[in-house]
């Protein structure tokens, strides 16, 4: 049987100051499935993720989101008055119990290795990309969507990111990433479920799988 459809795209468009960014493009993000856009810079990518979060709406065509979404920006978006910790609880719902906040916060910091008191101006670019993943995987939606998650990371984070994709798309959530094509970790840890979706100036549409 067909997984569960968690986000569609259907014929998504977008133009900038009469420049075509995105033509015609259409994918669904199933249950269980990750999804690459690769394209070189400059060719929509991070634009159709902001798309498909609902950040930004395209110029043609729709997205029907049918569970949450949680986006990790390209830039990271990091909150800069705020340590890791604090980036991390500030995505938490209110109202979320201490020792649950204190739990989940801790494991994420523990996982991307950034335990101690450090803000985001004192971080590397690599250390910032991880606390943005971090985040990103704390939130627990059923979509992910992840803008150039292995930029600035060693093959070492390159396996356990790709690892944590593999876990949300086995759990029965849906990933989507945007890259300049697909990291040998991604290719390994997520080859049986990864379609790879190549951006350009024409119409796309991602094939369904049975």
């Amino acid at each position: 049987m067909p997984t569960v459809e968690l986000l569609k795209a259907a014929n998504v468009a977008k133009s900038y100051q009469g420049r075509v960014i995105l033509a015609d493009v259409s994918a669904t993000l199933r249950a269980g499935t990750v999804t690459l856009f690769s394209a070189p810079s400059g060719s929509g990518k991070s634009t159709l993720l902001e798309i498909l979060a609902g950040v930004q709406d395209p110029d043609g065509g729709s997205v029907t989101r049918n569970a949450p979404a949680s986006l990790m920006f390209q830039d990271n978006a990091l909150v800069p008055n705020l340590d890791a910790a604090g980036n991390l609880a500030y995505i938490l719902p209110r109202g979320t119990p201490d020792g649950e906040r204190r739990e989940r916060i801790g494991r994420w910091l523990g996982i991307f290795g950034l335990e101690g008191p450090m803000y985001p101006r004192s971080m590397s670019s690599g250390m910032k990309r991880r606390l943005s993943l971090a985040r990103t995987f704390l939130a627990e939606r059923p979509i992910t969507l992840l803008d150039e998650p292995f930029a600035f990371l060693d093959d070492k984070w390159h396996e356990t990111v790709a690892s944590l994709i593999r876990g949300k798309a086995d759990a029965g959530g849906a990933v989507a990433l945007a890259g300049h094509g697909a990291a040998p970790a991604l290719t390994d840890a997520c080859g049986d479920v990864l379609r790879v979706l190549e951006l350009g100036p024409s119409p796309v549409t991602l094939p369904e799988t049975e």
